[in-house]
């Protein structure tokens, strides 16, 4: 049951987003339909139930109050107790379609007066009645045997009997404030009993084609919310992937012509102008930067993003990636270490695998305080007999509130603001981590303490 639940959670969380958009609206959608037509169902089925069978039971009390009336009006006007009523009253009773048996049993225990649909009742009644069953119950509902007429088949053997429902009641025959004896009253409600399981399996037929039909019009209905939504969303992405891209060329003309200002010797003499090339030169880094983080986004978004595989070493391409952040790292006076086996093989994408490392270690540069270390651990494993490489990043910085974990890999997320201003980024460097993962189908989640660090831990199978 879980690997089917599983799959079901895979299957929709395929497609883009709007895919998964429409399937959550579909869902929700269909879920209150089918939710009020449940309650519908339930209502109806209830009120029928409690209509057909309160009309039931009425009829047999009247029925019960009717016989026990005539039977107390002899007994009143009666000497003798003990003595069986006379032809004339046995003759009030009869037998009728809204009737299937009726007993007076005396108080000890001979039938004073009885007659049945069929002779093999009264033994089946007899005996329930030995059991404790009808007295001061008011009506209670038991199964019979009934059987076909002949009772027996063409060879002589018995039929076998048919499993019947009877509702049944009793009523007490007083003289002089004395039980003298007790009239049970039976009527069969087979027919009853079958109709309402035929209903219900109709009702649930019917709920069940009903739930089809919700889902497919609120497919219908989603699909048709989301285009528009789809279409503008489409022109937005366009728009940033074309603007990031068109940003890039004036962005690299401006880095290369601070630079070569930088190289002017006049700039050493004036510390103004250095200051103020310095701060252009790291603006400029960080819209180059966002424009880059912004084009890859865009083209995961339009399906664009795909991985160049190969074979390389792991381990060389993580230490590479902390050789680049080596000097942000020496600038807070911290320490990267890397613990890794020295071949780590891995058929991958060296340029997105880099960047992943590179992300989370930055990440974690900035947001660990001076003299802090951070550290890197790299590690091959197995699950189900496929291989897969995992990649822990730890650092003792200033942690996540836990009220933050499940909204740290969202765009644009940043838990404190103001503290990101000072440290730099765009909350959207963990966004893009998350995109490499998922497109390796690999996990990627944090565990983190709040003051004491956080611990980015993601595996990627092979």
């Amino acid at each position: 049951m879980k690997h089917k639940w599983d799959s079901l959670k895979n299957r929709l969380s395929e497609g883009d987003l709007f895919d998964r958009t429409r399937n959550k609206l579909t869902l929700q959608y269909s879920g209150v339909l089918i939710a009020f037509l449940s309650l519908f169902v339930i209502i109806v089925y209830v009120l029928l139930y409690l209509f057909i069978w309160n009309d039931q039971r009425t009829g047999l009390n009247e029925l019960a109050d009717s016989e026990i009336r005539t039977l107390q009006k002899w007994a009143d006007q009666d000497s003798d107790p003990n003595r069986r009523p006379p032809r004339s009253i046995e003759d009030a009773f009869s037998i009728s379609t809204d009737q299937s048996f009726y007993y007076l049993i005396a108080e000890n225990g001979n039938i004073q007066l009885g007659d049945e649909i069929q002779p093999e009742l009264r033994n089946q009644v007899i005996e329930a009645i030995a059991k404790g069953h009808f007295k001061g119950k008011g009506i209670e509902k038991v199964t019979l045997q009934t059987f076909d007429k002949p009772p027996t088949d063409d060879l002589g053997r018995p039929k076998q009997g048919e499993n019947a429902k009877f509702l049944v009641s009793d009523r007490q025959l007083l003289w002089n404030g004395t039980r003298i004896g007790t009239l049970y009253v039976g009527k069969e409600v087979t027919f009853q009993n079958d109709l309402f399981r035929l209903l219900l399996i109709l009702l649930i037929g019917m709920a069940l084609l009903f739930f089809v039909l919700a889902l497919l019009f609120s497919h219908l209905m989603a699909r048709k919310a989301i285009i528009p939504i789809a279409k503008a969303y489409a022109k937005q992405r366009e728009f940033v992937a074309d603007a990031s891209h068109e940003l890039r060329t004036p962005l690299s003309v401006m880095l290369t012509s601070i630079e070569a200002l930088q190289l002017e010797e006049s700039i050493d003499s004036d510390p103004f102008s250095k200051n103020v090339l310095k701060g252009l030169k790291e603006e400029v880094n960080s819209i180059t930067k966002l424009a880059g983080e912004l084009l890859h986004l865009a083209r995961s978004d339009s399906g664009e993003f795909e991985l160049d595989r190969s074979i390389f070493n792991l381990s060389e391409a993580a230490a590479r990636a902390i050789s680049k952040l080596q000097p942000l790292a020496q600038a807070k006076d911290i320490d990267i270490e890397l613990q890794a086996p020295h071949e780590l093989t891995v058929n991958w994408d060296t340029e997105k695998l880099t960047q992943l490392l590179i992300l989370l270690i930055d990440n974690a540069i900035k947001y660990t305080p001076g003299k802090g270390t951070v550290h890197v651990t790299l590690a091959e494993g197995k699950e189900k007999a496929a291989r897969s490489f995992t990649i822990e990043v730890k650092d003792n910085g200033i942690g996540i509130a836990a009220e933050a974990l499940p909204r740290i890999f969202d765009r644009f997320y940043r838990q404190d603001k103001s503290r990101t201003r000072q440290i730099g980024g765009h909350g959207l460097g963990l966004a893009i981590a998350k995109n490499i993962v998922d497109a390796g189908r690999g996990t990627i989640h944090v565990e983190s303490t709040v003051g004491e660090g956080c611990t980015f831990k993601v595996r990627i199978p092979l």
